[in-house]
């Protein structure tokens, strides 16, 4: 796999926006996630918005953790297919730190060699940088490529300090 493949960019002000939509909509006390839209070149995913899951399925949030209905992907889909998108990664917070747990490495949003998942820690409480989440590459067969720290801030560049 291109290494490349896995960087993540994210433009100016996306970073920030997220962090605060995903800490809004979790309010410290659930999960929360997002898929991250943009473009997949081969120098890296480009992150330019994001679609909060609870906008493809209002009842997304209504449990311990994110459960997305089929026809949220359906909806996802048709977004992207709109606005010549592409799903580059997908996000999501968790209460302690930025670990997979087993239902996270066993249940892929996008079962896809090659997807990033990205987990915030703390529901994404204070200012969170890019060596705080860990950054999950999908290998396939429910095997992944983790970075925590350092690593994955090395993954992800925001553009424009933001």
């Amino acid at each position: 796999m291109n290494s490349n493949c896995m960087r993540l960019e994210f433009a100016q002000g996306v970073w920030t926006g997220l962090m605060d939509d995903l800490r809004r909509r979790g309010r410290g006390q659930r999960e929360s996630g997002a898929f991250l839209l943009g473009e997949i070149r081969d120098t890296g995913r480009f992150v330019h918005t994001w679609l909060p899951y609870d906008e493809l399925d209002p009842g997304s949030l209504a449990y311990a953790y994110v459960r997305l209905s089929s026809d949220a992907f359906t909806k996802l889909w048709a977004i992207c297919a709109d606005h010549g998108l592409q799903v580059v990664a997908d996000v999501h917070t968790h209460p302690l730190g930025p670990g997979q747990s087993p239902s996270d490495q066993a249940n892929p949003m996008i079962g896809l060699p090659g997807h990033v998942a990205i987990i915030v820690p703390r529901f994404a409480a204070g200012n969170v940088r890019p060596e705080n989440v860990s950054v999950n590459t999908y290998l396939g067969e429910k095997r992944w490529q983790n970075a925590f720290g350092a690593a994955a801030a090395e993954l992800i560049k925001i553009s424009g300090g933001s």
